[in-house]
């Protein structure tokens, strides 16, 4: 139990690290794309959001909004509380939606450089570029 609570201390201490205040507010229109996404196509963005993020120096995942939109999505019946069940669903669409994010930009996500698709889905205002926080290169 001791070290359930410590790991989500830690898990919360790099959320707030990891987004210097950048957090974007629910009212901005990709944040409400992605709380409104269906179990599935939600968190096979998330996934993408944080291969791009992994792969790309110019950008960082947004932790504490993923954690903020899990909370909400949770009491609308739609957070990871609904994903369990879902499982099978989750990975059939975050296959499909990696296929499509790679067809779409022209990459290989599991060994290119996702900064250029990056850029692409931020200018788009996806639901995924949400999770997009850009780095300052200072």
């Amino acid at each position: 139990m001791m070290t359930r609570v410590l790991m989500v201390g830690a898990a919360l201490g790099l959320a707030a690290c990891a987004t210097n205040g950048a957090m974007r507010s629910m009212d901005d229109p990709s944040v409400q794309k992605l709380f409104t996404m269906p179990t599935p196509q939600y968190y096979a963005n998330l996934t993408l959001a944080n291969q791009v993020a992994q792969s790309c120096p110019r950008y960082s995942y947004d932790a504490a909004l993923d954690q903020m939109l899990n909370e909400a999505r949770n009491e609308a019946g739609r957070g990871s509380l609904a994903a369990i069940s879902q499982r099978g669903a989750i990975e059939v669409e975050t296959d499909v939606a990696a296929r499509s994010f790679a067809a779409k930009h022209g990459v290989d996500v599991s060994f290119d450089d996702l900064c250029a698709a990056g850029d692409a889905e931020v200018l788009e205002g996806s639901g995924l570029s949400a999770l997009l926080i850009p780095v300052d290169p200072a």
